[in-house]
C-alpha cells in the first residue's frame, strides 16, 4: 500500500507526538511498541562507527530509495534529516555524526520511496543495550613463547564516545591452547589510533594457539567475537633449522 506525502507526515507528527507524551510523563520506550511494523532496524558499531541498518519484512512492493531522519529523545527536537541519509539505495546508514553520546536514547525514522510515491515509514528507538559491536580487525604474528597481536583502530575515535573510550568498551583478547582459554583486558586510551599492539608471553614452544579479539561493553550491549586466528609456536630450534 502507498502512503500519500501528508499521510507520511501526518504519521510522522503522530509518533513524535507519542514519544514526547512518553517522555513527559515518564514512560518507558518499551511500552512503544514498534515490533507492527514493515521493517527490523539493527545498530551495529562496525570499526567504532554506529551503522544503522534495516530489513523490510514482506513487503510487496519494494522502496527504490530511502531517507532517514533522526531526533534525540531528551531534548524534545523535531525530526532532522540524518546527513549523507537521503535518497539512498542501500540498506544501510551510517549516523556517526548524530550520535553524540552513547547513553542517549536515540528515535529513527525510515521512509521508503518508490518513485515519487512515499511507501510505509517505520521507526525505532535505540540506547546503548541495542548494539551489536562487530570485533575489530587484528593480525597475530607467533614467535618461539609469545604472540604479537596487533590490534587496527580507526585514527580517530568517534565523538559518541566523548574521546573516552576506556570507559565504554573493554578491549578483550582472548587466548586458546589444548582446551584451556585465557583473557587478557590491556587498557586502552581515549585517544588511542591507529594500530595498537599487545603481545601475549609465557606461552609454551611446539604448541598450537588461537586468538579471538572483541569489545566488551560496560554497559549492556551484545559483543561479537571474531573468528579465530591460530598460530603454531616453533621451538627456538627448528626455528633456527627453518631459517
Amino acid at each position: 500500500m502507498f502512503w500519500s506525502p501528508n499521510a507520511s507526515a501526518v504519521r510522522s507528527l503522530h509518533l513524535h507526538l507519542l514519544v514526547c507524551i512518553s517522555l513527559v510523563f515518564g514512560i518507558s520506550h518499551a511500552w512503544l511498541d514498534f515490533t507492527d511494523q514493515p521493517c527490523v532496524f539493527n545498530m551495529t558499531l562496525r570499526s567504532l562507527r554506529p551503522i544503522l541498518s534495516w530489513k523490510l519484512k514482506n513487503h510487496p512492493i519494494v522502496p527504490t530509495y530511502y531517507k532517514v531522519q533522526h531526533t534525540i529523545m531528551s531534548k524534545l527536537d523535531t525530526m532532522k534529516i540524518v546527513e549523507g541519509c537521503t535518497n539512498i539505495t542501500r540498506p544501510s546508514c551510517d549516523v556517526m555524526d548524530v550520535l553524540e553520546d552513547i547513553h542517549e536514547n536515540y528515535l529513527f525514522l525510515l521512509e521508503g520511496f518508490r518513485g515519487s510515491s512515499a511507501l510505509d515509514n517505520c521507526s525505532d528507538i535505540f540506547t546503548s543495550a541495542d548494539m551489536y559491536f562487530e570485533p575489530p580487525e587484528f593480525e597475530i604474528a607467533g614467535f618461539t613463547d609469545l604472540i604479537n597481536v596487533t590490534v587496527k583502530f580507526p585514527p580517530i575515535i568517534p565523538k559518541i564516545f566523548k574521546k573516552e573510550l576506556q570507559h565504554s568498551l573493554s578491549l578483550v583478547i582472548s587466548e586458546e591452547s589444548g582446551g584451556i582459554v585465557k583473557t587478557h583486558k590491556p587498557k586502552i586510551t581515549g585517544n588511542i589510533g591507529g594500530n595498537f599492539s599487545y603481545v601475549i608471553d609465557k606461552l609454551i614452544p611446539n604448541s598450537n594457539y588461537c586468538v579471538s579479539v572483541y569489545f566488551e561493553p560496560k554497559f549492556m550491549g551484545t559483543p561479537i567475537k571474531s573468528p579465530l586466528k591460530c598460530t603454531f609456536l616453533q621451538s627456538r630450534q627448528e626455528s633456527e633449522f627453518s631459517e
